[in-house]
This record gives structure tokens, C-alpha cells and sequence, in this order.
């Protein structure tokens, strides 16, 4: 079970020497930022130099880049079925420590993501073990096959943030053409891998 942190009890952060990239705000710049309370309060050059709050650790991060976290909208996890190659935990510590906050993982499991019971799992064992957020992509086709489609309405109830057969190929246009139509009722994200 996870510890719980309150806000409260984590001491102020001065990431100084920094390239920060914002790009919500389109600013790349050297500087400083600034973390109360686990948000980031400020941003900008000089922060250090100005004064820290009390108690503040100063991290020099000597020219590194600070930037919103990364989405890896490609992740192979083995969970479920190959969890002897890879789980939503081990998947997730790794992100975390190449700068990724947010997994999208593929559906070629073993079973294939292609039943809101699998996407259910998917996100309950996410909640229990991973520590950056996992969103599961669900098959455009039953078992990955090309053949017939997915649920695509219920799968993305159940939580698929978007669907695909990765690099499997649909047998015919005329599957496509009905997949794309049926996701565009319920608004649902289509990747198709080239």
C-alpha cells in the first residue's frame, strides 16, 4: 500500500540553473522554478538569487531542462499475460525515470485489449502499482485480426483512451471504412500505425 504524502509536509523545491521549457506559456529560457507544497508556484530567472523560502532545498541543476512530464503514446507492457517480461509497475517506474508521467499502452496483450474487462483490469492494477498515470488503447479489431471490429463504444466507456491494431493490418478498406465510421459516432480516436 502505498504512503500517503500531504502537501503540507513536503518542503519547498528551488530548481535553479535550469533550461526551463514551458510550453504552455511558449517560453524556453534559464532559470529557476519554484515548488511549493508539490505545485509548481513560479518560473522564472533570478528566483534563487532573490531568496529562497525557509527550509527550501536548492537542487542546481546545472543547465538540465525542466519540462512538463512526457507521454509515451507507444508503450509495449506485458501486463496481462506476459508479466514475466514487464508489468504496469516495472513499465511505469521506467517512464518515471526517462521523464515520462503518462504511459498509453498498446493493445497487443496476451489476451488482446479488445474487451472492456481487459481495459478494466488494465486500469485497476495501474491504480494499485504504477506510479506515472496509464491509459490503455484498446484493438480496432477482435484479437488484433483485421477482421471484425471491437466494441469500439464500449471499450471506450470501460476507459480505452484510443484504439488500434498496431502494426497489424486490417484485411480490407471495407473494415476500415466501417471501423472509422463507428468511432466518429462516439468521437473515439483512431492510430494507425504505417
Amino acid at each position: 500500500m502505498r504512503e500517503t504524502v500531504r502537501p503540507s509536509d513536503i518542503r519547498p523545491v528551488v530548481l535553479a540553473n535550469a533550461r526551463v521549457i514551458d510550453p504552455s506559456r511558449g517560453s524556453d529560457f534559464h532559470g529557476d522554478v519554484l515548488i511549493i507544497e508539490g505545485r509548481i508556484e513560479d518560473s522564472a530567472f533570478g528566483i534563487a538569487a532573490a531568496g529562497v523560502p525557509d527550509g527550501a532545498e536548492v537542487v542546481d541543476c546545472r543547465g538540465a531542462i525542466v519540462a512538463p512530464g512526457l507521454v509515451d503514446m507507444r508503450a509495449f507492457v506485458g501486463e496481462p499475460g506476459a508479466e514475466h517480461r514487464e508489468t504496469l509497475a516495472t513499465a511505469s517506474r521506467a517512464a518515471a525515470a526517462g521523464g515520462v508521467t503518462t504511459i498509453v499502452c498498446q493493445p497487443e496483450t496476451d489476451p488482446v485489449v479488445d474487451d472492456p474487462a481487459i481495459v478494466d483490469f488494465i486500469l485497476r492494477r495501474a491504480r494499485d502499482t504504477a506510479i506515472v498515470r496509464v491509459h490503455p488503447m484498446a484493438a480496432l479489431t477482435k484479437g488484433l485480426k483485421g477482421e471484425e471490429m471491437t466494441e469500439i463504444g464500449l471499450l471506450q466507456a470501460a476507459g480505452a483512451v484510443a484504439f488500434t491494431d498496431g502494426p497489424h493490418s486490417l484485411k480490407s478498406a471495407q473494415v476500415l471504412r466501417r471501423c472509422l465510421t463507428y468511432a466518429r459516432d462516439f468521437d473515439a480516436l483512431i492510430v494507425h500505425h504505417t
